[in-house]
């Protein structure tokens, strides 16, 4: 048991080799009594280390669900199962591809709300004013576009995001410039193959300087 925790405790702070095989002799003592006298009998044994740590940091390594305890500050409680799974959903590709769909679709409407004010609407009659309902409606035409818009980037974007980082296993900005180039480069695809091309380049940059600015900074 003793032996147990001992590498138990070396290996997760990863102070145990992979490549090496250690050798630990273990003793049994078997007390006899012989003249009036304990007499211990040693039998020695050879372990390898070889099977522990498979299942330490090979193949079969046994991941831990549950985190480590708190051993300074404020205890905090273990998540239950239905916290659990909460935290699981929120970490899927389909739920951030979601949230950046709302995102995206919000930030849209107050952009399309935006350029109506700052552009010059069009209409069917330039020489006549238009009317409260032909404004609204003509601003409700350019929200929602802008809207559709804005929320097919963002969901795109954030799936090729979470799909490159779940198979790279790396979060850095690489994810972002690669993720970037994808959508940028399905969305100029449209214009055809050139510039496909230069629209992932710029939305790679563009996607790698703000994730610089504000995470990596």
């Amino acid at each position: 048991m003793f032996l147990t925790g001992v590498v138990s405790v070396f290996s997760s702070f990863k102070l145990l080799p992979i490549h090496i095989s250690v050798y630990q002799r273990f003793w049994t003592s078997n007390m006899s009594e012989t003249n009036g006298k304990h007499a211990k009998n040693y039998n020695f044994e050879t372990l390898k280390y070889s099977t522990v740590l498979k299942c330490l940091v090979g193949p079969d390594k046994i991941t831990r669900d549950e985190p480590y305890p708190s051993f300074g500050g404020i205890p905090t409680p273990l998540p239950s199962i239905n916290e659990q799974r909460v935290e699981k959903v929120m970490n899927s590709c389909l739920f951030k591809s979601a949230i950046a769909c709302v995102a995206g679709a919000g930030f849209g409407i107050v952009f399309g709300l935006f350029t109506f004010g700052v552009e010059s609407p069009s209409y069917a009659d330039p020489a006549k004013v238009p009317t409260v309902r032909e404004t609204a409606k003509e601003m409700k035409t350019r929200m929602g576009s802008y809207a559709k818009n804005f929320a097919a980037i963002g969901a795109l974007y954030s799936a090729n995001e979470c799909a490159i980082e779940t198979y790279r296993g790396v979060a850095d900005m690489k994810n972002s410039g690669a993720a970037g180039f994808v959508t940028g480069g399905i969305i100029g695809l449209r214009a055809g193959l050139k510039a496909g091309i230069f629209g992932g380049i710029g939305f790679a940059v563009f996607s790698t300087a703000i994730d610089y600015y504000f995470i990596h900074r």
